[in-house]
């Protein structure tokens, strides 16, 4: 018999134990050992299965009892409904059993990702359409939202948490991030940056890549291999041996889908004093089948950062997608805050102080930033915005306590 439970607002979610196991990805570390992946599993420990999670929203759709307006309404009875259809419907051994009634009853929102802490990932409308948000700093806090855009479509870097920690044993298989700048963690700089505290400099003449898959569909649910044998000792029936899960069990890492196309921003900085108009000596390059699109910094470069904005088509037939940054003149260039969406989709994305865990910058659908100013007390009393002609405070508020002369 299947259970369900209900969270209700204006709206019903509902939850059966097999979505359950459908919708809980647990993270895998994907180059060490995975528990999940690499050998027999319990779904239920791991937390694969056994986790209740909002499914969908259901909203009720019928017709009012509308009062003339010409005459007093009686606010008791005017605006009910005239005929109610409830969604739970009790029978005669005591059980609730839903009434999938789609034309009272029609669902507006269904969850398809969490991650490992229960948090949701990613939710879709009837229409098809994904909205999705990404979470850092030991998937404590969310880093981008982005709206009609697919959870493993997009990313956002701003290398703020690579040195974040929680204190784990085992450093040496840690989980594995949406897409992985750490073998160029050694290469973080505080020295200059966009936003937050860190940034990734990348030496005269050299490059940092990191590459991805690109996938042509997406499995929102995954499957079990179940092993099974003869009991011991002659005894009849059947023992449960092993239980196997695919790949599809994990959270999807940034893969985007073939024939997509997609936007690609970043902000740099070199590292001379530039008294030109633009910056020449740096590029960001994606590579993807056999498109190789290079994207270099354009407007104004607003105090010392100047923004790379690229659209970037993916074929058909492409497999691969490789993001490069590089330096290609005598100095070095800092490069921070790089986002990739889908074109038709919006991001904002999110910077945090990696000690106090205070928001330091929101940056919006241009990749444009809000500047966060605390004092030493933790109190907010600078908010600064960039815009296209420099960095403008807007809001700045100071506030002490009055001391006694007399204590």
């Amino acid at each position: 018999m299947n259970k369900f439970i209900t969270y209700i607002t204006l709206a019903v979610l509902l939850l059966s134990g097999q979505q359950a196991a459908a919708l809980e990805r647990p993270d895998t570390s994907g180059t060490c050992f995975s528990a999940v992946l690499d050998t027999a599993v319990n779904p239920y420990s791991l937390g694969i299965a056994g986790n209740w999670r909002p499914y969908r929203t259901y909203t009720y759709y019928g017709q009012r009892k509308d009062s003339m307006v010409s005459m007093e309404a009686d606010i008791r009875s005017a605006g009910t409904f005239a005929a109610f259809a409830p969604f739970w419907n009790r029978q005669a051994d005591s059980t609730l059993k839903p009434a999938y009634d789609s034309n009272t009853w029609v669902w507006n929102a269904q969850t398809t990702l969490f991650n490992v802490k229960g948090l949701e990932l990613e939710n879709k409308d009837p229409l098809g359409r994904y909205n999705s948000g990404l979470y850092g700093y030991d998937n404590a806090l969310p880093v981008a939202v982005i709206q009609n855009g697919r959870y493993r479509e997009s990313i956002f870097e701003g290398f703020e948490d690579y040195y974040f920690s929680n204190n784990q044993i085992d450093t040496a298989c840690s989980s594995s991030r949406n897409f992985d700048f750490s073998p160029y963690k050694s290469n973080l700089d505080t020295t200059m940056v966009h936003t937050g505290r860190y940034a990734l400099k990348v030496a005269a003449g050299q490059a940092a890549a990191v590459g991805t898959l690109v996938v042509t569909d997406d499995q929102e649910n995954f499957d079990f291999t179940i092993k099974t044998g003869s009991l011991a000792c002659g005894v009849s029936g059947v023992a449960l041996k092993s239980i196997r899960a695919d790949g599809k069990v994990i959270l999807p890492s940034f893969s985007p889908f073939a024939g997509k196309r997609m936007l690609v921003g970043a902000w740099i900085k070199e590292a001379n004093n530039c008294s030109c108009s633009t910056y020449v000596n740096n590029n960001v390059t994606v590579k993807t089948g056999t498109s190789n699109i290079v994207g270099k910094p354009s407007g104004n470069i607003i105090e010392g950062w100047q923004r790379i904005e690229m659209v970037v088509d993916i074929p058909s037939g492409a497999t691969t997608f490789t993001i490069t940054l590089n330096a290609t003149g005598s100095t070095a260039v800092y490069f921070d805050d790089i986002r990739v969406h889908p074109f038709n989709a919006n991001m904002k994305s999110f910077v945090y102080d990696p000690v106090s865990l205070r928001l330091m910058g929101e940056l919006d659908e241009n990749n444009y930033a809000t500047f966060y100013e605390y004092d030493d007390d933790g109190t907010l009393v600078r908010l600064k915005k960039e815009t296209e002609r420099g960095i403008k405070t807007i809001k700045e508020t100071r506030s002490a306590l009055i001391k006694d002369e007399n204590p």
